[in-house]
């Protein structure tokens, strides 16, 4: 079981406190009985047969309270998103759980149970929490990748697996909380959903290293820094801009915050604002659902803008050619990776029909290279994916949308960074009737909910490569020309 690793890892710290919110705080040992009530009123779950449970409930405690129940029942468990959006309907169709725990009645033909406030209430007040402990039949935990094909895949831990990632992480370079936590309290400020299996594995990394979790409504970020506790924040580049506009114009950087960012490069003025208002102990974490952390960059003055970071020891990362020979330092190619944090494939897709895994090899469709001293440098992708704030869209799918859209003749979507360097999507048109930008837009989130906010320019035409694709680049040129 997880709880017993983490009882392992996180010793003597058992009792200290593991989460925290703006109005009370539960103690690991607390939060341990609590999941064992909860685990003691869900036990008829398992006897009906599931093997994956789906849990929805905005109540980030009790989430994770049903997340260690599960696991106490020896079920894999697979968090979805609060809001019943396409992003919930895509992974309600990838994940597809034999059972449903949700904090409010749900409209579809899954067997579900409404585990609401009331329902905690009534079952925490009890004092039984005897349980029986069962060991996991398969896997531990289910999630989705989609930073890394057009397709979402549905993707399996197993708990050897979750004990390498968190061991990891806990010894890697940025997150060495086992030796912060001994010192003082350290805590933990994750704005990465927990739906998302970094998040997961992130919250779990920092309560087997005896830390604390903040739980927060975004609106209290800038008091939480306020109070200049040691803290590590983690977030996109997206959410970072959020942070550094909703603290205080005079705040300074101070000693005992990190942030720590996923899911794209730190542009240069974001980073210039956060060694600024926030901290100068700044890192990005380059890796895939699939294979956990690839590589850590730690903004320093040796460090190169456009580095993805040190490849980390545990990691394989090589550079190959269309043939997959393998080229040498500084070479332009396809990165590929192997390492004991990989999963060996997608669930429920026909063994090596994806190939993304080749030979041990997990190709996630990155181009880039790698220097001498084992530094990577992503340049771009195979297909075409790219990172708006954190999240990755497929262009070929908003191309598709808007072409199709009412009145409009051409299209092309293509990035432009921000005021402060984090892309946006922009939105090329060749029409010659008045269109509807909102309700383009509202089609657009329909396909991606996390879709930032578009801008949309009106042009003669599109340019196109010579293999027939829209010149993106070409259009991002020409408005950073036009500043």
């Amino acid at each position: 079981m997880i709880e017993t690793l983490l009882l392992q890892l996180r010793d003597a710290a058992q009792h200290s406190v593991a989460f925290e919110s703006a109005s009370r705080s539960w103690s690991f040992s607390g939060f341990l009985t609590d999941a064992g009530k909860i685990a003691h009123a869900l036990k008829n779950v398992r006897d009906c047969g599931c093997s994956i449970v789906g849990i929805k409930c905005k109540n980030y405690y009790h989430h994770w309270v049903l997340i260690f129940a599960l696991d106490r029942l020896g079920l894999a468990s697979a968090s979805f998103q609060n809001d019943l959006g396409p992003s919930f309907q895509t992974y309600l169709n990838v994940i597809q759980p034999d059972f449903f725990l949700s904090d409010h009645a749900l409209i579809t033909d899954i067997k579900h149970y409404v585990v609401g406030e009331t329902w905690f209430a009534e079952v925490l007040s009890q004092e039984n929490n005897n349980t029986t402990y069962y060991e996991s039949r398969d896997f531990c935990r289910i999630g989705v990748a989609a930073g890394t094909g057009s397709v979402p895949q549905k993707i399996g831990l197993r708990r050897p697996d979750i004990e390498r990632n968190i061991s990891q992480i806990i010894k890697s370079d940025i997150l060495s909380l086992s030796e912060k936590s001994r010192k003082e309290q350290f805590n933990v400020l994750c704005c990465i959903g927990i739906d998302i299996l970094a998040g997961y594995q992130i919250g779990l990394s920092a309560l087997a290293a005896g830390c604390c979790i903040k739980i927060f409504d975004p609106v209290q970020i800038g008091l939480i820094i306020a109070r200049h506790e040691p803290t590590a924040i983690v977030v996109s580049p997206l959410h970072l801009e959020y942070v550094i506009n909703s603290i205080s114009p005079l705040s300074v950087a101070q000693d005992n915050l990190e942030i720590i960012v996923v899911g794209g490069r730190l542009p240069v003025e974001l980073e210039r604002k956060t060694k600024e208002k926030l901290s100068k102990k700044i890192y990005t974490l380059y890796g895939t659902e699939e294979a956990g952390i690839i590589a850590v960059k730690k903004y320093d003055h040796h460090s190169e803008h456009k580095s993805a970071g040190s490849i980390v020891p545990w990691m394989d990362v090589q550079i190959v050619d269309g043939q997959n020979v393998v080229l040498p330092a500084q070479t332009e190619g396809q990165v590929r990776i192997k390492g004991n944090t990989v999963i060996r494939g997608y669930l429920g897709t026909v063994e090596n029909k994806n190939n993304q895994f080749q030979e041990g090899w997990f190709y996630p469709g990155d181009l880039g290279f790698i220097t001498h001293n084992k530094e990577i440098f992503i340049t771009g992708r195979i297909d075409e994916l790219v990172t708006f704030g954190g999240d990755k869209f497929d262009l070929r799918i908003l191309d598709e949308i808007c072409k199709n859209f009412e009145n409009i003749e051409d299209s092309c979507v293509f990035p432009v960074p921000d005021e402060n360097g984090v892309l946006m999507p922009w939105i090329a048109i060749i029409c010659y009737k008045e269109i509807d930008g909102a309700s383009l837009s509202r089609k657009m989130h329909e396909r991606y909910e996390n879709l930032p906010p578009i801008t949309l320019i009106w042009v003669d035409r599109i340019p196109y490569r010579d293999d027939g694709s829209p010149d993106r680049q070409f259009l991002t040129q020409g408005i950073m020309n036009s500043r």
